[in-house]
């Protein structure tokens, strides 16, 4: 959860969304496609939110060590978090600078997610990130955004981003980069058609602007029982386009995926 939505959130944010919940499998199975992470591995959290993913994926890998950066955070903020983590192996930090002298060799798998489309220059900041040198050939970089620019809303706004992007466009981004795309797809194919609900309302009835009170995020309250049975049918959805793009048919979705790797 971004940090201005668990902030709205408030005490509650513990009930988490049925799509928070989802996106964690979602991660957590393209990590384990893709990335081998052993004792002593490194992952590297840019724009980690409210530590909640981290928290998640470090309980499956004990002696990998979750770095989770967030510009957002304050002291109070990452001591407040931290009371709240329930991996040991999750550090929190306010900057790279300070998370890095932390970091022992180079990052095994290098986490932005949903970070991009909060940033006007992404180009600039993805290819000077990529430089970094604790981030080398053996670096995977796993990267979601939101989908399609026509879905562009006032959520969008109340979260400070700049755009959204198809496949396509995330594809060329990360290439310009120096990133060999290894695998990349939307997710949530089913959220569309209520998102797309949401935009014309928004832009043909209503017309309010940054009008974040309404945010499934922030207002989830559905309980134990209604929130499993959304998580499965998200995590079916997910199943279902992935089966459908092996077979060469993409669907549309509310987010994109991309896992890569340093070009040689």
């Amino acid at each position: 959860m971004d940090i201005l939505e668990a902030q709205r959130r408030g005490a509650s944010a513990r009930e988490r969304h049925p799509w928070e919940l989802a996106r964690v499998e979602i991660i957590r199975g393209l990590i384990a496609r893709h990335v081998v992470l052993g004792a002593g591995s490194a992952v590297l959290d840019i724009g980690c939110g409210d530590a909640f993913v981290d928290d998640q994926i470090a309980a499956t890998f004990p002696e990998v060590s979750f770095y989770a950066v967030d510009s957002a955070f304050t002291d109070e903020s990452i001591a407040h978090y931290r009371a709240q983590l329930s991996a040991k192996n999750v550090f929190l930090s306010s900057s790279l600078d300070s998370a890095i002298p932390h970091l022992d060799g180079r990052a095994s798998l290098v986490i932005l997610m949903d970070v991009l489309e909060h940033i006007e220059n992404a180009d600039a900041f993805l290819t000077h990130l990529m430089t970094h040198p604790r981030i080398g050939g053996n670096s995977y970089v796993l990267v979601t955004v939101p989908a399609y620019q026509a879905l562009f809303c006032s959520h969008d706004k109340f979260l400070g981003h700049h755009c959204r992007y198809s496949n396509r466009q995330l594809r060329d981004l990360l290439e310009r980069s120096g990133l060999e795309v290894i695998e990349i797809g939307y997710f949530f194919s089913s959220l569309v058609l209520a998102r797309t609900l949401q935009v014309l309302k928004e832009r043909w009835l209503i017309k309010k602007e940054n009008d974040s009170a309404g945010t499934g995020l922030v207002t989830w309250n559905g309980g134990v029982t209604l929130t499993a049975l959304i998580k499965r049918l998200l995590l079916a959805d997910v199943r279902l386009s992935r089966f459908l793009r092996q077979a060469g048919i993409t669907l549309p979705g509310l987010s994109n995926y991309a896992i890569c790797r340093k070009s040689a």
